[in-house]
């Protein structure tokens, strides 16, 4: 009887379609085999809950990705990309401009063809075949896949380029191989207190670097001497 049940299950299950609805249940109410809490599925048929624990039903994490963007389209790639929900960057910086009117202040892109999305994988790779001619993502070195960006790497780089700060900024590419070989600092005051980088002496004058590897590095200027923490290695 028992099995003309489970055959009568499956059947049901693959003419409805039905995935049942997600939900994790803590390692009390399964077996103590298992440590940790793990994704079930729950169907509820004839009386009969089927679960499915199967370890390769993971959740594709969310992450950042650097897109370089064709003729700098950055603002119409981001009006499509939030249509999904899409969490998006664009690196900012303040310029001051001197007219009749006196001193004002514009924000503006720091790097015209540089967006940044937090996404899952898949969906970049959608996307990106959905708008082939729109933009690139960078890659990771050893592969062809969109490369992934450190969290806090990221998190510090934003930081550092919000329009509120971005007065003192520039931009010097993508490479950032020459410029991590100064001391590692902390700022400990002002408006950058918190950024991390590198100190270096570009073009006789100190400057806080700060990159996504890869991708970007800029540097912040006239950040005072007792403003920097050294960081050991």
């Amino acid at each position: 009887m028992s099995h003309e049940i489970d055959a009568i299950s499956r059947s049901r299950i693959l003419a409805s379609g039905s995935v049942g609805s997600r939900r994790f249940v803590g390692n009390a109410a399964i077996s103590g085999n298992f440590a940790k809490f793990i994704p079930i599925y729950i169907i509820p048929i004839i009386g009969t809950i089927l679960i499915c624990t199967d370890p390769t039903m993971k959740e594709e994490a969310l992450r950042w990705y650097a897109l370089k963007v064709f003729y700098n389209r950055t603002a119409a790639l981001e009006k499509k990309i939030t249509i999904y929900d899409v969490e998006t960057y664009i690196p900012m910086q303040t310029l001051e401009k001197l007219d009749a009117d006196g001193l004002h202040y514009e924000e503006k892109p720091l790097i015209n063809s540089l967006l940044f999305v937090r996404c899952k994988e898949s969906w970049l790779l959608s996307f990106k075949r959905d708008n082939p001619g729109d933009f690139m993502f960078y890659t990771s070195m050893d592969s062809k896949r969109p490369g992934p960006i450190d969290d806090e790497e990221m998190r510090m780089f934003m930081f550092v380029t919000s329009a509120d700060r971005g007065r003192n900024l520039h931009y010097f590419g993508e490479s950032d191989s020459t410029f991590k070989m100064g001391q590692k600092v902390r700022v400990i005051d002002g408006i950058y207190k918190g950024a991390e980088g590198y100190i270096k002496r570009v073009k006789k004058d100190r400057k806080l670097i700060v990159s996504v590897s890869g991708v970007a590095v800029v540097a912040v200027s006239h950040i005072p001497q007792e403003y920097l923490e050294k960081i050991e290695a």
